[in-house]
């Protein structure tokens, strides 16, 4: 019950008819291709000094694990795939829900959740809304709305945003997501000034 009043919290309306319309743009990587579903890439900051790449962290053996930026360059982090809402699609597109998710992770977990991105409305500290692991890959409607993301244009480079819009009768909250530094490192949130990112083929 605690959870499911935070979540609702957060939902907010939106009256827009262009968060439902996917872009027919596709995603590029760093070398000019296409972004292909269930292929991994590293997701990197555009400009040099922005810190490195993505990874988990594991607080205490607290879960779940926390999406944290590393700081120290270079440093590629976890290579992600990303998955569609629409399982057809062969490319990622601008503006289309899709599932992120972790791979190549080499360590053992306390942790028994997935490794796929979701918005946790209920894990909340001083008013950054976090972007953890533990979502569920696939089924896009109601019930899977904290684990859809967008990719949007950001000028030549990217930027991630929580916004979906698998359920078109859901009022959700929508922003971009960027680092927030909390207990010593670089969080990732929602509602945050974006990090502008690139996507590497790993």
């Amino acid at each position: 019950m605690e959870k499911t009043m935070l979540y609702s919290i957060f939902l907010v309306a939106l009256f827009s008819s262009n968060f439902f319309t996917g872009s027919s743009e596709p995603v590029l990587d760093t070398e000019g291709h296409p972004v292909r579903p269930g292929v991994k890439y590293y997701i990197l900051p555009s400009s040099p000094g922005a810190g490195a790449g993505l990874t988990l962290y594991n607080n205490k053996g607290k879960c779940p694990h926390e999406i944290v930026q590393i700081l120290n360059e270079p440093n590629n982090g976890l290579p992600v795939t990303f998955s569609p809402a629409n399982a057809r699609d062969k490319t990622i597109q601008l503006n289309t829900d899709l599932n992120i998710k972790f791979t190549d992770i080499q360590h053992t977990t306390p942790c028994p959740e997935s490794k796929v991105w979701k918005f946790d409305a209920s894990n909340q500290k001083q008013d950054a809304l976090f972007v953890t692991v533990g979502g569920v890959e696939g089924n896009p409607g109601r019930e899977t709305l904290p684990n859809w993301f967008k990719i949007q244009k950001e000028h030549k480079y990217y930027k991630l945003q929580y916004c979906p819009t698998v359920c078109k009768d859901c009022r959700v909250i929508c922003g971009d997501i960027g680092p927030v530094i909390y207990d010593g490192r670089k969080r990732l949130a929602v509602n945050q000034s974006p990090l502008i990112v690139g996507f590497k083929k790993a």
